[in-house]
């Protein structure tokens, strides 16, 4: 016999499942048309636009220009059954430079347009309220990190998102306290000024900014064995002088510093290169100058009742769940939203776009994320964004076991 709580489950299921899956070719279109359109950091202009315009032809009103960032947007969905929580999901939208939707950005916009067409037709019988927040700026600009310092995400319960995973669906089972599931990462520029000098005539009146640089990155590879291994430290030259007859009098390289630990990354690793760089100077007599050019990501925190919420809806929908790949909790890259999962529980789906591996950041995932198989993996990725949306307003006790998650492994 089953339980009223399941039979009206299967109602909310069958509803939502049933819009999404009758609104999938023009969820296709979007996000063909956004993939059409890639754009960078902050200048997501015409996605944004088709985005926020696709919800309101659904007739969810949007604001536009959220916490003061114009390619941002918030559609809110209220239910119709009394208080409960508020419930977020988040899509993203912003291309790489060059590359374009290299990393599948225009699926989780897709997929959260679906969860809200979902959520909506439901909105009358689920408690609280949804929000459907459009987060520009994740690569590198770090959207999400402005919209809480704005307070957009102030009285949020929990947020949920999703992002293409190569060829594997995976749903962690465990997760010790301690673990991430990704790299905390913050860039600096380090720019070294020498003189200018004929390097052959008189080198002895040049003071070579290159060196400098030189020596910055031999510092950094001997620095790496004292470092924990979760470390990732890379770099590139990006200014080195002009000619080989020139003693460079300017020479700059950017790097990325990460740790599976934001704490670790920020009161170590941090230091330490920074102590590098200026024995660089040291050493050379160039004078050093140093800014912040990607804003801190944190690691993202793991929750896993959000995590087995989701997995069970997938599993309902018939979605095939990979076994983690061992020895690595999680993805290796980095993302503002380990900011948000540092604000409050939260959770962002990796799901599978391909049958066989494809490497996130390259143009074979700009051509994947457009193919018959990942707009599925999408597809369904927003019917399971938007059942699990509807559990935790509909079950208090799911979203009270997610927050007591969220404050054991906060502490």
């Amino acid at each position: 016999m089953t339980s009223p709580r399941s039979e009206s489950k299967d109602a909310l299921a069958s509803a939502s499942n049933s819009v999404i899956e009758s609104s999938k070719q023009a969820l296709f279109d979007l996000s063909k048309d956004v993939h059409a359109h890639p754009e960078l950091n902050y200048e997501e202009y015409y996605s944004s636009n088709a985005l926020a315009t696709f919800l309101e032809g659904n007739d969810l009103p949007v604001e536009r220009g959220i916490g003061g960032i114009e390619t941002a947007f918030r559609a809110t969905i209220p239910g119709g059954g009394g208080q409960g929580p508020t419930i977020a999901v988040l899509a993203e939208y912003d291309a790489l430079p060059e590359i374009g939707h290299g990393c599948g950005h225009n699926l989780i916009a897709m997929a959260a347009m679906g969860a809200a067409l979902g959520l909506k037709a439901n909105a009358g019988s689920l408690p609280g309220r949804i929000e459907i927040i459009g987060t520009p700026a994740e690569e590198g600009g770090g959207g999400k990190i402005r919209l809480l310092e704005a307070g957009v995400f102030d009285g949020i319960d929990a947020t949920l998102s999703s992002h293409p995973f190569s060829n594997r669906t995976i749903v962690p089972a465990v997760s010790p306290r301690g673990e991430s599931w990704s790299l905390a990462m913050v860039g600096y520029r380090y720019m070294y000024h020498g003189r200018a000098a004929h390097a052959a005539a008189a080198p002895e009146a040049g003071i070579n900014a290159l060196n400098a640089v030189i020596h910055l990155f031999t510092g950094i590879d001997a620095l790496r064995q004292h470092l924990r291994d979760d470390v990732r430290m890379h770099g590139v030259i990006t200014d080195g002088g002009t000619a080989p007859n020139v003693v460079p009098q300017f020479a700059a390289a950017n790097f990325m510093l990460r740790s599976r630990d934001g704490r670790y990354l920020s009161d170590e690793v941090v230091g330490k290169v920074m102590q590098v760089a200026e024995g660089a100077a040291a050493m050379t007599g160039a004078r050093l100058e140093v800014e912040e050019f990607y804003p801190f990501y944190e690691n993202v925190q793991p929750n896993l009742t959000l995590a087995q919420a989701v997995g069970a809806n997938l599993q309902a929908l018939g979605v095939r769940l990979d076994d983690p790949i061992p020895g690595r909790p999680g993805s290796g890259a980095s993302t503002d939203f380990g900011n948000v999962s540092q604000a409050m529980p939260a959770y962002e789906l990796r799901y599978a776009v391909s049958e066989t591996p494809v490497a996130s950041h390259t143009s074979d995932m700009c051509e994947t994320a457009i193919t018959d198989y990942a707009l599925s993996s999408a597809l369904q990725v927003a019917k399971a964004l938007s059942l699990t949306a509807a559990d935790l307003l509909c079950d208090a006790t799911l979203v009270e076991a997610a927050k007591s998650e969220f404050a054991e492994r906060s502490n």
